[in-house]
């Protein structure tokens, strides 16, 4: 256990490596409660919302969710979110649980003339149910719970084991799963029900390291890591989530358009580490003359892949190389460039 952003979280319960594998197998638990949940209540609450984020929320229909970014006015990333249009007039945010007084203050500033906020955080538990067996716990204890239905960004209020339940059918494994807001006080009696359930199926908790290792595998990016207020969604390659083109105002529009123009001085590369030794966030990335062009973002031992991986920025002027070396303490490691994601992902396809 370690604090973690005001709360005591779980590193890893029988190890990373076995918890990333059993994710994989057959499924995960994971007790993500720290992250924050805000709700916006009020006429036109995804108008007013899109002043402030860069996907297109006129898009997302009424159980909808969406991945989106806060930013600032130069473009750098506050908070990435994931918003669901809870009603017509009530959008629900789950935020990051190290951002939430920043993201919290920054919603205040900008909307709490024209909305209705509340910070339902402390009152909202977060559980997640990742990979291939997850669905068919659900199903066992809720059958008529409408789980096949729910396609993937989707979501609903439903009852699991007579608790109310906002469920969602999203994650950060890149495995197929659920994430389930559910009031605090009952957190603890579904977290034992879904454990018990789960272990006849091979699913196991999962702490924060799996997590970190099963969002890597798929590039997922990490705010404080892949993101952060210096660092902008098109440095991160995340374009796709940022309509400049059809969006015409939001914080941080400006920039971006300039950044979208000019080209961003720096790309998100994804690397296979040929070595044993782990490169982490920090490690200097080196050209095969050992001009440094860059730093390590994120790193970890991947048990899919039987090596370590990293994420790192890299300077433009480098981005055409597909070789590295990342400097692991004294000695210079060799790199090469991956695709992504390091692992296929195997989220939900929506039906039609």
């Amino acid at each position: 256990m370690v604090p973690f952003a005001g709360y005591e979280m779980p590193v890893q319960y029988q190890g990373v490596i076995e918890e990333t594998k059993a994710c994989r197998k057959a499924g995960g638990l994971f007790d993500v409660s720290h992250m924050g949940q805000f709700s916006l209540k009020g006429k036109n609450v995804l108008a007013l919302l899109q002043n402030l984020v860069t996907n297109q929320l006129n898009k997302v229909a009424i159980g909808q969710a969406q991945y989106n970014f806060l930013c600032n006015e130069k473009g750098g990333v506050i908070d990435d979110i994931i918003v669901y249009h809870r009603s017509e007039q009530e959008a629900f945010l789950c935020v990051n649980a190290s951002n939430r007084k920043t993201d919290w203050d920054w919603f205040v500033s900008h909307l709490g003339n024209n909305l209705e906020l509340h910070d339902v955080s402390d009152e909202t538990a977060l559980i997640a149910i990742q990979g291939p067996e997850a669905q068919s716990v659900l199903m066992k204890l809720a059958p008529t719970g409408g789980w096949d239905s729910l396609n993937y960004y989707w979501a609903k209020d439903t009852i699991l084991c007579d608790i109310p339940v906002f469920a969602s059918r999203t994650g950060y494994t890149g495995e197929d799963g659920f994430e389930l807001y559910v009031p605090s006080d009952k957190a603890g009696k579904l977290w034992e029900v879904l454990l018990e359930e789960g272990r006849l199926r091979g699913i196991q908790p999962c702490g924060l390291g799996a997590r970190d290792s099963l969002r890597l595998e798929m590039g997922y990016p990490l705010h404080g890591h892949e993101l952060s207020p210096d660092i902008t969604p098109l440095q991160a390659g995340l374009n796709w989530a940022v309509k400049l083109d059809t969006v015409p105002h939001f914080i941080g529009r400006e920039a971006l358009l300039k950044e979208k123009t000019e080209g961003p001085h720096v790309h998100l590369k994804a690397l296979t580490v040929q070595d044993k030794r782990i490169a982490r966030q920090g490690y200097e990335i080196a050209t095969l003359d050992k001009q440094i062009v860059g730093k390590i973002t994120s790193g970890t031992f991947s048990p899919h892949c039987n090596s370590p991986i990293a994420l790192g920025f890299v300077d433009r002027t480098a981005g055409h190389n597909h070789q590295f070396l990342i400097k692991v303490r004294n000695d210079w490691v060799p790199a090469k460039i991956a695709g992504l994601p390091f692992v296929p992902s195997r989220v939900r396809k929506n039906q039609k």
